[in-house]
């Protein structure tokens, strides 16, 4: 018995980093069509649903969707859009996360903090690699064109390019600050940042912090809605009302008792025979 229990607990102990380091996401918010592809299944996101390291998360048309991880990062996802989640850890051994913006628009925002050197949050395309401390940003990434643009809210974001094989360019990072962009084709180093107009500032900030309420179909209703406490239910049949609006105290008579009341302070209600 003392073998059995030491064996599971050398068991456990082995199993312990690996199963903490594993992390994974849940759907908060989904408006319109999205699907999560992995090497087992293709299926619709829901509210409520989880994403995991190897999910690919596919936004169509006019669809988005917020993602809220484990360890508190929030990852945005714009329409058009597809993402993949190559690694996610956060334990002491391992801290990284490695996402694949294959297409589209992601806005990432940064719960943990990372040193960009043993931990690391990094959104790839094809043709960059963004990384963060701890920050606000939006990445995305034209397949057309192969230009990723790197847009920060908050904080400080280190942009570099990459070549073919995911290889980075010989040339620095450039640092964009908060307010600022840059861009970067295949092969080229990435260029200074420069300020966004406020104006357009807003609206790409309004049009990538994925707000509202979660869909109509995913929300669970109470069977009964609770009655509106700022409307006067009707009263039942033969109830007799007292209109207070006079001032004064009086008195009414019904068929089972006489009553005085201060008109300015209560509302009766009698029904006769109770």
């Amino acid at each position: 018995m003392k073998l059995i229990f030491k064996s599971i607990s050398i068991y456990i102990l082995l199993i312990s980093p690996m199963a903490l380091a594993a992390e994974y996401g849940i759907f908060m918010v989904v408006k319109g069509k999205v699907i999560i592809e992995n090497s087992k299944s293709s299926h619709e996101a829901k509210v409520n649903s989880k994403v995991q390291v190897g999910d690919t998360i596919v936004t169509v048309i006019d669809s988005r969707a917020k993602i809220v991880m484990s360890d508190r990062n929030i990852i945005n996802i714009s329409p058009n859009t597809r993402l993949k989640i190559e690694k996610y850890t956060n334990s002491v051994e391992d801290k990284n996360v490695h996402l694949n913006l294959i297409e589209g628009k992601v806005r990432s925002h940064v719960e943990q903090k990372y040193d960009n050197e043993s931990s690391k949050f990094e959104v790839r395309t094809a043709t960059a690699v963004a990384g963060v401390r701890g920050t606000q940003f939006v990445t995305s990434y034209d397949k057309v064109t192969r230009i990723t643009e790197v847009i920060t809210f908050k904080g400080q974001v280190a942009f570099k390019s990459v070549a073919a094989g995911n290889t980075p360019v010989a040339a620095e990072p450039v640092i964009i600050e908060k307010g600022e962009r840059s861009q970067t084709q295949e092969g080229a180093a990435p260029a200074p940042p420069v300020k966004i107009p406020e104006k357009e500032f807003k609206l790409i900030d309004s049009e990538t912090a994925i707000k509202g309420k979660p869909p109509e179909e995913n929300v669970v209703k109470s069977p009964v809605a609770p009655p509106n406490l700022g409307e006067q239910l009707p009263p039942p049949p033969g109830t007799q009302l007292i209109d207070l609006n006079r001032g004064g105290n009086s008195q009414i008579k019904d068929d089972t008792a006489t009553r005085k009341y201060d008109r300015s302070k209560v509302r009766i209600i009698t029904q006769p025979g109770q």
